[in-house]
């Protein structure tokens, strides 16, 4: 689904109400959110989030590969988990500002989601080789995300977009090559009152898909033509290369 919804929001460390922001995912259709471990509730939301909304995805972000770090990155920021320990809570998928290891996306590449991010062309070249299925790349420039698109490097590469992707930004983000883009409740909800309602919530959010699904049906109307297709049909029409085949939930 994160494929086809083409828009994650992401829960970022904000003063907004996270159950709130769950059911105005669940009120928005939304299928794939991201958690960050920036949040100090994640713990608990993650858990909570699995009881009450079980058929949301969850992909959780910030995270760091190495056990060893995390456990001594605890004394300051108590709310970090290693990924195993993410595993056991039942999460879907993991994001990082970071690159990933060749131990790491062999461990999970055939189980969940693997979002690691890249600063080169070289290093979403190597992750991809190792099984990653989909590489992050940090807007607003949007300049890596265009090379790494181009026809000499033959759409290796699912592109996911995060940082700056308002209203505006998103139609050159996918135009650029971005399979999909994301952004926090801090850049999504900006200008909104702080008690915004579930249902209001639930509108903005699909300002923002309704945004991807046009730039798509403008850039790449291939991926709009077999929307209600089968999902495996529909994944190989994405102009990129995609490596799902082992997610088959997903």
């Amino acid at each position: 689904p994160i494929c086809k919804q083409g828009f994650v929001p992401i829960f970022v460390k904000d003063d907004l109400d996270p159950k709130k922001l769950v059911e105005g995912c669940a009120a928005a259709g939304i299928e794939v959110i991201e958690y960050t471990l920036r949040r100090p509730d994640a713990p608990e939301m993650i858990p909570w989030i699995k009881t009450n909304f079980p058929e949301l995805k969850i992909l959780v972000g910030s995270v760091l590969d190495n056990e060893r770090m995390v456990k001594q990155l605890r004394r300051h920021h108590p709310q970090l988990l290693t990924l195993e320990e993410l595993v056991e809570l039942g999460v879907n998928g993991f994001v990082s500002m970071e690159i990933f290891s060749a131990e790491t996306i062999e461990k999970y590449s055939k189980t969940h989601l693997l979002v690691p991010c890249a600063s080169t062309c070289g290093e979403a070249y190597e992750m991809m080789g190792h099984g990653a299925h989909m590489i992050k790349f940090l807007g607003p420039d949007l300049s890596l995300v265009k090379r790494i698109s181009q026809a000499p490097l033959h759409g290796f590469c699912s592109v996911f977009v995060t940082g700056g992707m308002n209203l505006e930004r998103i139609p050159e983000a996918v135009s650029s090559g971005a399979v999909c883009t994301a952004a926090g409740f801090d850049l999504i909800l900006q200008g909104q009152p702080g008690d915004i309602p579930v249902a209001d919530i639930a509108s903005v959010l699909k300002t923002f898909t309704v945004a991807v699904d046009s730039a798509r049906r403008e850039y790449h109307p291939e991926l709009t033509e077999l929307i209600d297709d089968s999902p495996k049909r529909w994944l190989d029409s994405l102009p990129f290369f995609h490596q799902f085949e082992d997610l088959s939930s997903d």
